[in-house]
């Protein structure tokens, strides 16, 4: 009696129910749902290559130098044109001070103005003439941008670590070009951040 039992039982035991198939498959489908968008999210592509993005970054940076030249001359000849149309009495005195030399003081801060507001036009006009890779919230270059700042800050070294023979090298990555210019910066980080650590030796030891 005992081996019929067992023969009629064992098919029931070893084949799963069509629910449990049911949940393992519908688990085992969504977990890997979210490993898919991860996998896609994480691998998006750029819209530029490093080569063209630093190439690109340091033709907006000439631009912002060389419109500097103008602006800067722009502001000195408007305030001086402005200010030395003025009529001074050198018996009357502002806030204590010949007006001449209020007047001088103040045609040198609009140059200082136009020097300030030349690197901000240099950028403007670039954009203009760069529309297919600056248009836009979300433009190309816009994205190359936060990227790039995004690795600067990860990878540069504590600034508070240096010393008067230690200086942080480049916090901001100004000097970044190229590849290899990008490459020498990474050592130059690596080489601060080993001497902060272990120590700069004295001048002449």
């Amino acid at each position: 009696m005992s081996r019929p039992s067992t023969i009629l039982f064992r098919p029931i035991l070893s084949r799963p129910t069509p629910i449990m198939a049911m949940r393992y498959a519908s688990s085992s489908a969504s977990s890997s749902i979210p490993s898919q968008s991860r996998t896609s999210t994480s691998s998006a592509p750029l819209p530029l290559p490093w080569p063209e993005y630093l190439g690109l970054r340091k033709q907006r940076r000439l631009w912002s130098s060389i419109t500097t030249i103008p602006t800067t001359f722009l502001g000195l000849f408007l305030g001086g044109s402005y200010f030395a149309s003025l009529e001074s009495d050198p018996s009357q005195l502002i806030m204590g001070i010949e007006a001449i030399y209020v007047y001088g003081g103040a045609t040198l801060g609009c140059m200082a103005l136009g020097y300030l507001t030349g690197p901000t036009v240099g950028s403007s006009l670039f954009s203009a003439t760069h529309r297919s890779i600056s248009a836009g919230k979300n433009s190309p270059l816009e994205i190359m941008d936060r990227e790039f700042y995004n690795r600067i800050k990860r990878n540069r070294a504590d600034p508070t670590l240096q010393s008067a023979q230690n200086i942080s090298p480049d916090f901001y990555g100004e000097k970044i070009t190229s590849l290899s210019t990008y490459r020498r910066w990474l050592r130059d980080q690596a080489v601060y951040k080993r001497k902060a650590m272990h120590g700069v030796p004295a001048e002449g030891a």
